[in-house]
Formats: C-alpha cells, structure tokens, sequence
C-alpha cells in the first residue's frame, strides 16, 4: 500500500501493521544476556577468574564465527542482533572450568555454523544451537568432561582459580535406576547455592539461575509455564519413581542442568513450540523425557537430548494444536500439514 497524505499535506500513513515497538530481536537477546549474569558471577564466585575467560572465548568465537560465515556466503551481517553473543555464552557456561579453550570453541563454531546458519540462520534453526553443541560435546569429548573439580573460588589455587581435587557429579549417585540419595550427595541447601558442587560452570547454583529466570519472566522475554512445567513434571516423575521421596526429588530438581536448560534453552522462540498449548505439550514432554532418561541412562545429559528431540516434535506438536480462528470450522494450515501432505 502506497503512503497516503492527507488534505494539508501532513499526516503520512504507511503500510499495516502500525506497531512501534522495542521488542526486536537485539533486545530480546540483550535481556538473555543480562539474565545470565547472575549465574556467571556465581560460577566465577565459585570457579574462579577464569569463568569470564570462557565466557569471552564463547561469546568472541561465536560472533566471528558467525560474521566470517555470513561474509563468505554474501549474506547479510546479523551480528548487531546479538543472537551469536547469546549462544557463545551459554555453549561456555555448559562446560566444566577444566574444558580446554579448544573445546570451547569447537563448541560455539558447531553450534553458529553448523546447527544455526545452515539452517537458515536467526529464527530458523530447528534445534537449540547451544542445546545441541553441548550434546555433540559431551558424545565426543566425554574424557575431557570427566575431570570434575570441587569449586576452589576466587583465591583457590592454580591459573583457574580451582582446587584440582577430582569430584564426580550428583547426578551420577542418583541417576540409572537409584531411588534414594547416597550420603555422598551434598544436601538440599548446598546443592541449591551451589555450595559443594562440582558440574558445568553455569549450572552450579540454581539460586542464581532463579534470579535470571525471574528477570526473563518480569520482563516478558519467556513464557512462565516452560521453565515451572519442565522443572515441575521432573519432579513429579521422580516423585513416581521414588514412591514420592521428597528428598530423592528435590535433589533430581536441584542436580545436573535441569534449572539451567529450563531457564534458557527451553524457553528458545526458535526451537521451541509456538502455540500456546504447543508450549505446554512440549514443556512437559521435556520433564518426562528428562526424568526418563535419569532413570535409565548410566551417564547425565538427558536435559540435552530431552530438549533436541522435543525441539525435532515441535513443528508437529504446533500443527496439531494451531488454535482455530474465530468464525472457522478448521484451524490454518501449517507448514508441517502441506509438507506433511504432499
């Protein structure tokens, strides 16, 4: 539609939709990374110095990563979105503080290059870029993981700021079919702070990611119900598993990368369900498969391929329950129905 000016020659009338907002993608991704503040001081509280160190390599790898790609493809440069900062950061935070720098940017370039831009880039990946990275990681480079340390804090010893003393995780005492928590697991208060605990940087302490979690919340950024109903069908799952032990759940809900990948990696626009039942669906399928594959795994990492097999269910999940438009006896075709179709 041409612009229209009206009979003074003042009032100028573009195009629908008429909508002024600060809600672009920059912000959005803005908002992230001012949520993941809070867990990044804590594990550099905890980790020491060198936490920032990785969160720089992620977040600087990234964004290369993703300008060098676009450049040589001619395509547009979408760094100033912010996207690629939000994913180095998270790949970095997913990791121990002993991972190699190598391993931090193998980790950032898989997930910009591979997972993100070969799909399409910004809005059209079909699974969590960071969820995925940390996934191929831990299938990869397991030796490298393993090498878990007790947190030293900012004056423990060593360049990493870390006492080297071996540590193995929680999760690895409660998960593959155990129903009650062995005496080796740190309690309820120090698992919760972060007090203790040995694991991935940014997961540590579950207080903090609280704090970021709320943050996304006031401001909007994610629905409420994907992180509480994740977090929450977990719990009641374990709660089955275990004849409803309190301590058994709320240790499963206090361990491993559960409130984490909630927080962040669930809540994803692009990878995750867009329907306001589509939300539902998939948030709870994520707690089932979660507790699961605790259950039944010898190893952690079920959040990581809960969320990657849900993010593969939600264009189906969404062209299943795609609200009926009112006055409509069907609701709209999806994308899925005319592929699925054809």
């Amino acid at each position: 539609m041409a612009q229209a000016i009206d009979v003074k020659g003042k009032l100028q009338v573009g195009p629908s939709p008429h909508v002024r907002s600060k809600r672009t993608a920059a912000w959005v991704m803005d908002q992230v990374l001012i949520a993941l503040i809070p867990p990044t001081l804590a594990a550099t509280f905890f980790f020491g110095w060198w936490v920032l160190g990785m969160v720089a390599i992620g977040i600087g790898t990234a964004v290369a990563s993703e300008f060098i790609y676009q450049k040589l493809t001619y395509k547009p440069i979408k760094i100033q979105d912010h996207s690629a900062a939000v994913t180095g950061m998270l790949v970095a935070l997913s990791l121990p503080v002993t991972a190699p720098i190598w391993m931090i940017m193998f980790g950032s370039i898989f997930a910009i290059v591979i997972v993100k831009q070969l799909n399409g880039g910004i809005g059209r990946n079909y699974f969590n870029p960071a969820v995925a990275a940390r996934v191929v990681i831990k299938a990869l480079f397991t030796p490298w993981l393993a090498n878990w340390v007790l947190p030293g804090g900012l004056l423990g010893s060593g360049f990493r700021g870390v006492d080297a003393i071996g540590s193995a995780t929680p999760l690895e005492f409660i998960g593959n079919g155990a129903q009650v928590v062995p005496e080796q697991v740190p309690g309820l208060f120090d698992l919760f702070m972060g007090f203790n605990l040995g694991g991935n940087v940014g997961e540590t302490s579950k207080f903090a990611i609280l704090i970021g979690m709320l943050y996304l919340i006031f401001r909007r950024v994610i629905n409420p119900k994907v992180p509480i109903l994740y977090i929450l069908t977990t719990f009641v799952v374990m709660g089955l598993w275990s004849s409803f032990d309190w301590n058994f759940q709320m240790t499963h809900i206090l361990t491993g990368t559960l409130f984490f990948g909630a927080t962040y990696m669930a809540t994803d626009y692009s990878s995750g369900s867009l329907t306001p039942e589509g939300k539902t669906v998939f948030a709870i399928g994520c707690g089932v498969l979660t507790a699961v594959f605790r259950i039944t795994l010898d190893h952690p990492g079920g959040v990581g391929y809960s969320i990657l097999i849900m993010n593969a269910l939600a264009p189906f999940i969404d062209s299943k329950l795609m609200p009926r438009i009112y006055g409509h006896k069907t609701r709209p075709q999806t994308k899925f129905d005319r592929q699925s179709t054809n």
